[in-house]
C-alpha cells in the first residue's frame, strides 16, 4: 500500500500527510508534570515510534499483536518499535518476548517510568493492558511523564479515578485513547451518522445487552500464588490480601476489588455507540438519574446479571421532554422490547446488542451490522453522507495521532475518536451504573460536579473512590514516591 493511500484511509487529510512527511526530525521537549523537562525527541522523519507495553499477558498480548497487525500495512520502514515489555507474571513477559525479542523487560511498571525519567530508556508512548484496579496509576504516571497513552476500557476503575484521569489528560496535551477497539468500525460510523441524520426519527430511548457473566468470586484463602506471577505487584495500589486461585489473567473481572463484573468489561464498547450516536458526551449539565436491579449484593463478587437504567436531562434539552433513558442488561438478559419485537416478526433480533428506539421506528445493532425497522421504513432511509473519518485501524489511529504529535503538526491532527476526554466521561456513567447496584438505591450524578445524590448519597459516594496503600496514592505530587514518601529505586 503506498503511503497516500494509507494516509488517507487512517484519517489523515491530505494536507497533513505533505507536512507529516515533510518534516526530516522534531524538537518536541516533553515536560514532567510540574513543567520540568525531561527529554527531547529528535526523531528523524522514518524513525519508529519507542512503545512501551504495560501487562502483556492476555489481553494485553492481543494489544501487543494487534498494534503490530495493523502497522503492518502501514508505509516502510517499520514505524513502530516496542521498546518494553512489562508484566508481574513471568510467564507473561517469556511469552511476549518471543515476539519482541530486544524489548528491555520490566515487571513493576513504576520503575520503567523511572528509567523513562532519568533517561536510561528513550519511549515516546505507552500502551496499558493491566487489569482495571491498575488502569489509573499506570495512566496516571504516563502523563505526568508527557507521555502520549493508550488505556484498555475501562479507563479507570473508579468514578473518581476517571475524573482524575480526565484533569491530567487535559493538562498534559498529548494524543491519548481508550481501548474500545470497535468505535473504529465501520459499521458504528455509519449508525452514528444514520442516527444523526433522523433516520429514525427523534431518540427517546436506546437498550443495550450482552450475555457474558463475569461473577460470583469467590475467595480461596488457602491458595498458593504461581511461582511466575509477583502477587504484590499485581495488587499494585489496592489493600494487600491473600492471593486468590486462578484469578489471573482474567478472573479479576469477578470481584469488585479488582474489576466490575460484565458491566464493567463491556459496557464501554457495547453503550458506546449510543454514548456517542446521542452525543453524550458534549452536553454541559449533564445529569443521570441511575437505578440498577440484580441480585443480592455481595461484598466480593460480582452478581451474575445486572440491569441498570439511566434516565439523562441537560439544560439544553427543550424543557418539559421526558429524559433520554438508556438501559443496559448482561448475563442472559435482553432488552424486552427487542423480545416483544422478536415474537412480533418471529425474528431473533437478539443477535444484535443495541437498539435504538425512535419517533420513526427502530434501529439494531452489533459491532458488524446494523438494520432499521419497520422495513417499510428501512426502504424510505437515504444512506446519509459520512461525516465521519474511517480509521485504517483503532491502533493506527492512535499511532498516527502520535506521529502528528511528535512532528508538531495541528492538534486535529493528533486527536482520535476514543480520546480520554470522551472516554472518562463514558467511564463515568458506566461505572455509576455499578455504584448505583452496590449502594442498593437510585441515585442521582451530576457529571459536571461529580457529586452524587438521592437517598443513599452517603453509601453511592464511598463507592467512587477505592482505599489504596501507602505509596500509591493518585496524587500527580506523589506518583513517584514509595510509602516512605522517597522516590522509588
Amino acid at each position: 500500500m503506498n503511503r497516500r493511500r494509507f494516509l488517507q484511509i487512517s484519517g489523515f487529510s491530505l494536507a497533513a500527510t505533505s507536512a507529516l512527511w515533510s518534516c526530516q526530525t522534531s524538537s518536541r521537549q516533553r515536560s514532567s508534570s510540574d513543567g520540568r523537562p525531561i527529554a527531547k525527541y529528535g526523531r528523524a522523519r522514518d524513525q519508529s515510534l519507542r512503545i512501551a507495553c504495560i501487562g502483556v499477558g492476555g489481553r494485553g498480548l492481543d494489544n501487543l499483536n494487534e498494534l503490530l497487525a495493523e502497522c503492518d500495512a502501514g508505509p516502510q520502514p517499520q514505524f513502530v518499535e516496542i521498546s518494553a515489555l512489562c508484566d508481574v507474571d513471568l510467564n507473561m513477559l517469556d511469552i511476549a518476548a518471543t515476539r519482541i525479542p530486544n524489548a528491555k523487560r520490566y515487571r513493576d511498571f513504576r520503575l520503567l517510568y523511572r528509567d523513562i525519567q532519568s533517561g536510561a530508556i528513550e519511549i515516546d508512548a505507552v500502551v496499558i493492558s493491566t487489569p482495571d484496579h491498575t488502569h489509573a496509576f499506570a495512566t496516571a504516571m504516563a502523563l505526568a511523564c508527557g507521555l502520549p497513552v493508550y488505556c484498555e476500557k475501562p479507563l479507570t476503575h473508579t468514578v473518581a479515578e476517571a475524573r482524575t484521569i480526565a484533569a491530567m489528560a487535559r493538562a498534559a496535551k498529548v494524543p491519548t485513547q481508550m481501548g474500545t477497539q470497535i468505535h473504529a468500525g465501520n459499521n458504528y460510523r455509519t449508525v452514528v451518522e444514520l442516527i444523526r441524520s433522523g433516520a429514525i426519527g427523534e431518540v427517546s430511548f436506546a437498550d443495550c445487552w450482552d450475555n457474558r457473566s463475569w461473577c460470583c468470586g469467590q475467595l480461596t484463602p488457602s491458595a498458593l500464588v504461581p511461582a511466575s506471577l509477583d502477587w504484590d505487584l499485581w495488587q499494585g495500589p489496592t489493600l494487600p490480601s491473600a492471593y486468590i486461585k486462578d484469578i489471573a489473567p482474567a478472573n479479576w473481572r469477578r470481584y469488585w476489588k479488582y474489576g466490575s463484573g460484565t458491566l464493567g468489561d463491556m459496557a464501554c464498547h457495547i453503550l458506546d455507540l449510543p454514548f456517542w450516536a446521542l452525543g453524550l458526551g458534549e452536553q454541559n449539565g449533564l445529569r443521570a438519574e441511575i437505578g440498577a436491579d440484580g441480585p443480592a449484593v455481595d461484598s466480593v463478587g460480582c452478581p451474575a446479571s445486572l440491569e441498570v437504567s439511566w434516565a439523562l436531562k441537560w439544560p439544553s434539552r427543550i424543557a418539559g421532554k421526558d429524559p433520554l433513558i438508556l438501559r443496559w442488561f448482561d448475563g442472559g438478559k435482553v432488552s424486552p422490547t427487542v423480545q416483544e419485537l422478536s415474537a412480533k416478526d418471529k425474528q431473533n433480533y437478539a443477535r444484535f446488542n443495541t437498539l435504538f428506539q425512535g419517533s420513526k421506528g427502530f434501529l439494531l445493532s452489533n459491532y458488524d451490522e446494523h438494520l432499521i425497522l419497520p422495513g417499510a421504513l428501512a426502504e424510505k432511509v437515504v444512506a446519509p453522507v459520512p461525516t465521519l473519518t474511517r480509521p485504517a485501524g483503532h491502533h493506527l489511529e492512535w499511532i498516527n495521532a502520535v506521529r502528528a504529535w511528535t512532528m508538531d503538526l495541528p492538534t486535529n491532527f493528533a486527536m482520535t475518536g476514543s480520546n480520554f476526554q470522551y472516554a472518562s466521561r463514558l467511564t463515568e456513567l458506566v461505572l455509576c451504573g455499578a455504584v448505583a447496584y452496590r449502594s442498593q438505591g437510585s441515585i442521582t450524578y451530576d457529571f459536571e460536579s461529580g457529586v452524587i445524590s438521592g437517598t443513599n448519597a452517603k453509601r453511592a459516594t464511598e463507592l467512587m473512590t477505592a482505599p489504596s496503600r501507602d505509596g500509591w496514592a493518585l496524587d500527580p505530587n506523589s506518583l513517584f514516591l514509595d510509602a516512605n514518601g522517597l522516590k522509588i529505586r
